[in-house]
């Protein structure tokens, strides 16, 4: 389809050239074969062939004195020939431990400079970097660690109040009962050769950083032929159900998908034009959300990214956008809910800011949500960003140009390149408009979960599909929306209700700040829908008042059968996804003691 839609438009007089947005307006009407829910995205520009350490040695030779990197919590500062440095010291050091091509990484730390160094050495040696999240205890570690056959390991001492040692003792008692810079011997990390703190302090069977950068003093070292489609980065899907898997993403997916959404914003005609953009990531860099937007995109764009803080902080994010004048910020609905928080609680003399893209992703962003944003933010655009871990992980996205009706009301348009379709249960195509299981076809799909060739078979079919678990509607026009998990679905008396929907409408609410609706176990309906409700600061409300307010604006089947006001927040992964899943135990607990 794209193809020949390319073909049309170079044989039609007069016509410039185009984006893929007014291509596929102009003819996707007259292209469906049928009437049933696929989309090609198309583009004017070809896919790219590159990988991570190229790129970025791009970026050192074109503008080796622009500045890369800003971590404010550390007071660091790097152009992209200094972070070239602090990779090419790295590198030497891991080629010293005997590192090999295709060998994994781990990486156990908060936002930090010295991750984006270990992102881009390995990178740049063809090794594999796993990220671990910094809140994994013991048990989450060994599994990460085991899975992913991880032979170097890079940490800290502490972070907020995890011990990474005791932590790693917990997993193996005899782990550092061994003198310092020696080869780890372990039986419950059979792989595990190298532990490295970024620490000064001397730790028993492991190296401090210094020690360690010290052994690739005076060595140099090979880069090897790193292939675009070779694995290069293993992210652990969320964990929200059931125990992570190690999703292998690639050079080629990663860069191409970080371009085209740079290329859907505008920045790189931006870039031309001689404006540089300040990337501001709230977002954990260990989260492909992050990766793509606060790592790799910079680095295509040749622009400066900004870390607000180790984890996220709503006033030091505002500090950022307000005193550094970032032009782009991204997250989840909660960072921005929280953000705004913060930023209403500055003086009006201090509100001052220069954000043109607001990019929302990783969860559902609500209407209201966008409409607050809007109001607070008058001079810039909030965009959806749908996706996942194993997409690279961008697929939908929304143009600068589209109404603020339009990007409220969908995920956003098809990403070039890009294919997709909704099927029901039987793998066949709905019509347009009918919501069924997202897949997701193109280059931007990962390699596979990472040792497990059965999930991977589960996951990417023979036709080479991508199934996401994601309920999706498909319209004529390329755009879509998401209406909630597989898995999230409540069956209610053969009623299938969504989630988000209701949510949506709860949050009309004027006294409700956030919402989660999900299903409970019942003997009479199947499920019962139960919602979750955190109210704005100072109001007062009772679930009998949350009901009297649905009657009559949602159908009764949708309205909560139990309502709990939540005192704290919502339980989070350190990704900042609401791990339904616990709010469901939670309540089966609260209606089992009233019972």
């Amino acid at each position: 389809m794209a193809s020949s839609s390319l073909f049309k438009i170079k044989n039609l007089k007069g016509l410039r050239a185009i984006n893929g947005h007014q291509i596929y307006h102009k003819f996707s009407r007259n292209n469906h074969w049928s009437k049933y829910s696929y989309v090609c995205g198309t583009s004017n520009e070809p896919l790219k062939a590159y990988t991570i350490g190229g790129i970025f040695n791009d970026a050192v030779q074109q503008t080796p004195d622009r500045e890369f990197l800003v971590s404010r919590h550390e007071n660091k500062r790097y152009t992209f020939a200094a972070m070239d440095s602090k990779v090419d010291k790295l590198c030497r050091s891991f080629n010293a431990i005997g590192l090999k091509h295709g060998d994994r990484v781990g990486i156990w730390m908060p936002n930090c400079a010295f991750y984006y160094t270990v992102i881009i050495a390995t990178a740049r040696l063809g090794l594999i970097l796993v990220n671990v999240n910094p809140a994994y205890q013991s048990d989450e570690l060994k599994h990460s660690l085991t899975l992913a056959e991880v032979k170097c390991l890079v940490t800290l001492e502490k972070f907020k109040t995890q011990n990474y040692p005791k932590i790693l003792e917990k997993v193996d008692p005899d782990i550092w009962k061994r003198p310092p810079n020696t080869p780890v011997k372990s039986k419950m990390l059979p792989t595990l050769e190298s532990v490295i703190f970024d620490s000064e302090n001397r730790l028993n069977g492991a190296f401090n950083l210094q020690t360690f950068l010290d052994l690739g003093s005076n060595k140099n070292y090979s880069i090897p032929k790193v292939q675009p489609d070779e694995g290069c980065n293993i992210q652990f899907t969320s964990g929200t159900t059931g125990k992570p898997k190690a999703a292998m993403l690639n050079h080629f997916g990663l860069i191409n998908n970080a371009y085209f959404i740079m290329k859907r914003l505008g920045i790189h005609d931006d870039i031309k034009k001689g404006e540089v953009h300040k990337f501001c990531c709230p977002m954990p860099l260990f989260h492909a959300f992050a990766l793509s937007l606060a790592v790799v995109a910079p680095m295509v764009t040749k622009s400066t990214v900004y870390l607000p803080s180790e984890h996220f902080d709503p006033k030091a994010t505002v500090d950022i956008l307000t005193k550094e004048k970032c032009t782009f910020i991204f997250g989840t609905p909660t960072v921005y809910v929280d953000a705004m928080s913060a930023f209403e609680k500055l003086p009006p003399e201090l509100q001052d800011n220069d954000i043109k893209f607001a990019i929302t992703g990783g969860a559902p962003c609500s209407p209201i949500l966008m409409s607050k944003f809007k109001n607070m933010f008058p001079n810039a655009k909030i965009l959806s960003l749908f996706g996942m871990t194993e997409t690279s992980p961008c697929t939908f996205l929304n143009f600068p140009s589209d109404s603020d009706e339009r990007v409220q009301s969908t995920m956003g348009y098809i990403q070039d390149h890009v294919e997709a379709k909704v099927v029901d249960t039987k793998g066949n195509m709905v019509p347009f408009g009918t919501p069924g299981e997202l897949l997701i076809r193109g280059y931007l799909n990962m390699n596979g979960y990472f040792k497990d060739e059965e999930k991977t078979k589960e996951t990417i079919d023979s036709n080479r599909w991508l199934h996401t678990g994601d309920q999706f509607v498909l319209y004529e026009d390329g755009y879509g929306n998401h209406v909630g998990r597989l898995k999230e679905m409540i069956i209610r008396g053969g009623e299938n209700l969504f989630p988000k929907e209701i949510e949506y409408f709860l949050e009309s609410h004027p006294s409700i700040s956030q919402v989660q609706v999900y299903g409970i176990p019942d003997r009479r309906m199947g499920e019962e829908v139960c919602a979750s409700v955190i109210l704005k600061k100072g109001a007062t409300v009772t679930e009998a008042d949350i009901k009297a307010y649905s009657k009559g604006k949602i159908a009764h089947f949708k309205i909560p059968k139990h309502i709990f006001i939540e005192k704290g927040a919502f339980p989070m992964t350190a990704s900042g996804k609401v791990q339904k899943y616990r709010l469901r135990e939670i309540a089966m607990q609260r209606i089992s003691s009233l019972a």
